[in-house]
């Protein structure tokens, strides 16, 4: 009977460690999360980064086009649904073109702030995209991740995008 409750306090133990390990975040699972999408983006896999938003992903922006702005607030499946079409649409134009007006994008994480327990991280990040050697979009991002399973979910943010139009 010892021997019985011994071993179930063991299992209990190390569930908890498991547990906790698999829900905290660290800068090294941030850096690896921006990587693997900007790999995505790059392979236009729209369905690899729907995958990693959280159900309350929510993306508040603002875009700068031409002396003008507009204001968006989009949650998850309206993003998802912008994503395909914009990545489908660049697709295409690098499809069609050989791969002349292929996607460029790069991006600098400029701050990671872990929240005490280490299950949220805020990240800022800037980013760039060109096509054919041209700038045509920067974007500055604020957002938040966790980690749930040992995966990182994005759970959206404070978006502005400058789009250059020539």
């Amino acid at each position: 009977m010892v021997r019985i409750l011994l071993a179930g306090m063991v299992l209990l133990v190390a569930g908890v460690l498991v547990y906790e390990h698999a829900h905290r975040i660290s800068e090294s699972d941030v850096r690896a999360h921006y990587q693997a999408q900007l790999e995505a983006t790059r392979r236009f896999d729209s369905d690899a980064l729907c995958a990693t938003m959280a159900k309350d992903f929510r993306l508040q922006g603002v875009s700068y086009v031409a002396g003008t702005h507009t204001r968006q607030d989009t949650h998850r499946d309206e993003a998802c649904s912008q994503l395909r079409d914009g990545l489908a649409a660049l697709q295409a134009a690098s499809d069609q073109t050989g791969g002349l007006l292929a996607l460029d994008i790069a991006h600098e994480i400029t701050r990671i702030e872990l929240a005490p327990g280490g299950r949220r991280a805020m990240v800022e990040t800037t980013s760039t995209a060109k096509i054919g050697g041209r700038l045509l979009s920067r974007t500055r991002f604020k957002g938040h991740l966790s980690r749930a399973f040992w995966q990182v979910r994005d759970h959206g943010g404070d978006a502005q995008n400058w789009l250059y139009v020539p």
